[in-house]
């Protein structure tokens, strides 16, 4: 008998390459984390404490009753894909927690995608149940130990594959301190406070694009902005723009807009007022208003937005502001609203009819807000085969984002449209799946852009200081 037959017989003979051993080493690891590896070669969810966390309760599983390994299983894989959600929609775990009493709001009916990934997480858990009660049965049969090294292989390659520098950063960015100043927003760029206290009739419009992060590349950036970057807006506007820190998702990005600080929706519930732009706007005598497509009730707005300053709330319950003696149109998927180009005009409305009182208005987008349809905005970008993006996911978002720059420039040169600065931004990073896509916007930025209205004299010249604060 050679050396290697000795060592294989030796290494038999203590069960490290039985079928039993294999099967529980491999399967146990593997199975519990096969809707991560696959989503490994395009997303990048970084769960290396979960891969252990999993593997520590199919190991115990030999060992404990199987009530007990049931109930252990189901709540660590629960946690385990909340975490992911958290992580994919920038959300903070506790805030996540907080908001699952809204998902009665949401159509996951509608999504294929979601449902497919609630489908394989259901079999991914009755298949690691099955794997670890049938070595049980055999545990006589069942050596750990190549259990032990197929995990460390694994969770090497997951902290090596997916734990990037940015989800480091937006970890530490969810344990730091709330509700406080920050010095960091596009409406501090643009000086939106300065404009509340001036004389004259001047508009305030703050439209809030969902999933608008900041491309690293200019060009693609300006596939997004293209239409307020051309000479019929710049002969009426000074054009600015450039990119702002963002952190959580969206209501912490209108809090770091509309209040210049680090908050989410939780931090109003005990609060009866906040010192934010829409209060300011109100005691330097505007009317404020604030328009979504969405439903009110989702995450407290009908709440926390006249706290801090609307007094016009504008929801889906009383159809956005669009005439009650019609029906209209529903867009979106998961998120089924009002289509942001009919709210578009709700918007105008506010700004150019009235008594003459200066208005404060805030728009929140709604239709890029994944998963995204297609059809819903003219297909300029060509997302059938990803367009200038190379990922259709991608090239959808953008289609509705650039649609968004098509209604705020109609809004922007409406003959009938008194002087108003107009200030665009992006809430959050669109909640991609792809690593090539991800990598296309700069990490931590949004973009944001302000027209800035020309005095009178001045609309024939044609520049525009388009780049600072890049």
């Amino acid at each position: 008998m050679s050396f290697l037959e000795k060592l294989y017989s030796g290494l038999k003979n203590r069960r490290f390459f039985t079928r039993d051993t294999l099967m529980f080493a491999f399967l146990a690891v593997l199975v519990p984390n096969a809707i991560y590896i696959f989503l490994s070669l395009f997303y990048c969810p970084f769960r290396t404490l979960f891969v252990l966390l999993l593997s520590f309760v199919c190991l115990i599983g030999l060992y404990v009753h199987r009530a007990l390994f049931f109930v252990l299983l189901l709540a660590v894989m629960t946690v385990d894909a909340l975490v992911l959600i958290s992580n994919f929609f920038q959300m903070p775990l506790p805030m996540l927690f907080d908001s699952l009493r809204y998902a009665g709001n949401l159509s996951i009916q509608n999504s294929t995608i979601y449902l497919a990934a609630i489908g394989i997480l259901l079999v991914s858990f009755a298949l690691t149940y099955w794997v670890v009660s049938n070595a049980k049965r055999n545990k006589a049969a069942v050596n750990i130990l190549p259990f032990f090294v197929v995990l460390a292989v694994y969770a090497g390659v997951d902290y090596w594959a997916n734990a990037e520098p940015q989800e480091a950063a937006l970890a530490k960015s969810r344990m730091s301190e709330t509700y406080v100043p920050i010095d960091d927003a596009a409406s501090l760029h643009s000086d939106v406070d300065s404009f509340l206290s001036r004389s004259g009739a001047r508009n305030v419009l703050i439209v809030m694009v969902e999933g608008l992060g900041a491309f690293a590349d200019p060009a693609l950036r300006d596939t997004v902005w293209g239409p307020l970057l051309g000479a019929d807006v710049a002969a009426s506007y000074d054009v600015e723009g450039g990119s702002t820190i963002y952190f959580g998702s969206t209501t912490s990005g209108e809090v770091r807009e509309l209040c210049h600080l680090k908050a989410d929706y939780r931090d109003f519930r005990d609060r009866v007022s906040s010192d934010c732009l829409p209060a300011r706007a109100l005691k330097a005598g505007y009317r404020t208003a604030a328009f979504h497509a969405f439903t009110g009730t989702f995450f407290e707005r009908f709440d926390w937005y006249p706290k801090i300053g609307f007094q016009d709330l504008n929801f889906l319950e009383n159809k956005v502001g669009l005439a009650e003696d019609r029906s209209w149109p529903h867009c979106g998927v998961a998120f089924r609203g009002y289509c942001d180009t009919d709210v578009a005009g709700v918007v105008k409305d506010y700004l150019i009819k009235g008594d003459g009182d200066r208005k404060f208005a805030y728009w929140l987008t709604l239709n890029s807000h994944k998963p995204v349809q297609p059809g819903e905005v003219p297909a300029r970008l060509g997302c059938d085969d990803g367009g200038v993006f190379n990922d259709v996911e991608l090239c959808r978002m953008a289609e509705q984002w650039l649609q968004i720059s098509h209604l705020v420039k109609d809004i922007a040169l409406d003959p009938d449209l008194v002087e108003t600065d107009i200030v665009l931004v992006g809430d959050h990073h669109p909640p991609l799946f792809t690593r090539s896509a991800r990598k296309l916007f700069k990490p931590g930025k949004v973009a944001w852009l302000h027209l800035s209205p020309k005095a009178a004299a001045e609309h024939s010249t044609l520049a525009a200081s388009y780049g600072a604060h890049r």
